[in-house]
């Protein structure tokens, strides 16, 4: 059948990472996620890569655009599941028993990595006074030019 293959397609192309991946590739150190965040120019990704949401794993064209998704139910609910600690066969382990300690270490290790500094700021909702901060200081920026 045809519409099989097209929807498909449809998801194929608005996959997103997943939350493990992202948790354990983007979120892993504060050079990881320094070096997301401060990319060099690229004319090939929007906002010339300069305004990337690494939770949502999603570039944008402006300040204003990233600051308005920040208030979004999206953004909120990814952050929200970003700090739940992702599932791994090592859980459902330790349910049945096995390998305990291992697996306490592992939840220990997530919950340190929570509690630094960069990623619980990044994973704090902010609130509407930011997004209309940056509206004016681009609405600024405008005026000057």
């Amino acid at each position: 059948m045809g519409r099989t293959l097209n929807s498909r397609k449809y998801k194929t192309k608005r996959y997103r990472r997943d939350l493990d991946q992202v948790y354990n590739d983007d979120m892993a150190s504060d050079g990881s996620i320094k070096k997301l965040t401060e990319q060099e120019l690229d004319e090939l990704k929007p906002g010339m890569g300069q305004f990337y949401c690494i939770p949502c794993v999603k570039y944008f064209e402006s300040q204003v655009a990233i600051k308005t998704h920040t208030s979004t139910k999206r953004h909120k609910r990814r952050l929200k599941e970003l700090k739940s600690i992702p599932y791994t066969p090592d859980e459902a382990d330790f349910a049945a028993g096995h390998n305990v300690e291992k697996f306490l270490k592992k939840k220990e290790g997530y919950q340190n990595k929570l509690e630094a500094p960069t990623i619980k700021t990044m994973l704090t909702p902010q609130n509407k006074t930011a997004v209309e901060a940056a509206y004016k200081e681009s609405s600024n920026e405008m005026d000057l030019e």
